[in-house]
């Protein structure tokens, strides 16, 4: 008869902070960019394309404008970033209660703050490469941009999936793990919840027909006001 073994507790490593710093480098590395190509840039420079990817309005060339540019989205990642990595560490390293729990919420701040990292660093990379080629080649492949954004963002979903997963196979939740599909999906017809708490976070109850119609309406909506907003500026 095999033995059942506990996992053991896991120690909770400090958060990646390098990529932090990495994605306030991208933005001053743009800014460079700008400051040693500043004569190449057209005065005004496009700062609206349309959906065909043609600048429709332009913006007088200063340096004002190229901090806000840059600057903005940059410190919007930023934040988020060193947000949750701050949030998920003080939660992990302050959490009470039975063991599980407590492995479990380290296990998971260990795995998940560096693929978060690494992709929210792509994704505004992509971004802000994407401004300064914009102001310098006057037209952007606005296709191309948005199946990159939506790759970067696929891939991690699909990592977090792993890690959720991996999770629950280490340190399962007796409660939920067990009804947890592909690390996303929670299915349990036995549970009349639409949503249930999981972790920091809470998820709809698959097996629910009202989790669907949210979900519909959640996905749905800005599919319909990119494509209205689109068909508006052909």
């Amino acid at each position: 008869m095999a033995l059942h073994r506990e996992p053991q507790m896991p120690e909770l490593k400090k958060p990646p902070w390098i990529w932090v710093w990495l994605i306030l480098a991208t933005g001053g590395f743009a800014l460079l960019a700008v400051y040693f190509n500043w004569d190449e840039i057209p005065d005004p420079f496009p700062s609206h394309w349309n959906a065909r990817g043609e600048a429709d309005a332009f913006t007088e060339k200063t340096w004002q404008q190229m901090f806000l540019m840059f600057g903005l989205p940059t410190l919007i990642f930023t934040a988020t970033v060193a947000g949750s990595f701050a949030f998920m560490h003080q939660h992990a390293k302050h959490l009470r209660g039975e063991d599980w729990k407590i492995a479990r919420s380290r296990a998971m701040t260990n795995s998940m703050l560096k693929p978060l990292g690494l992709w929210m660093f792509v994704l505004n990379l992509i971004i802000v490469a994407s401004i300064y080629f914009s102001i310098t080649t006057v037209e952007i492949f606005s296709p191309l941009l948005i199946v990159g954004l939506i790759l970067v963002v696929v891939a991690l979903l699909w990592q977090m999936a792993g890690v959720q997963k991996w999770v629950d196979e280490q340190y399962p939740d007796p409660k939920i793990s067990k009804h947890m599909k592909w690390g996303m999906f929670y299915y349990n017809p036995e549970d009349p919840n639409m949503m249930v708490h999981r972790d920091l976070n809470s998820t709809f109850n698959m097996a629910h027909k009202g989790s669907w119609v949210a979900m519909g309406a959640l996905l749905g909506l800005p599919v319909i006001l990119v494509a209205v907003l689109s068909i508006a500026t052909l």
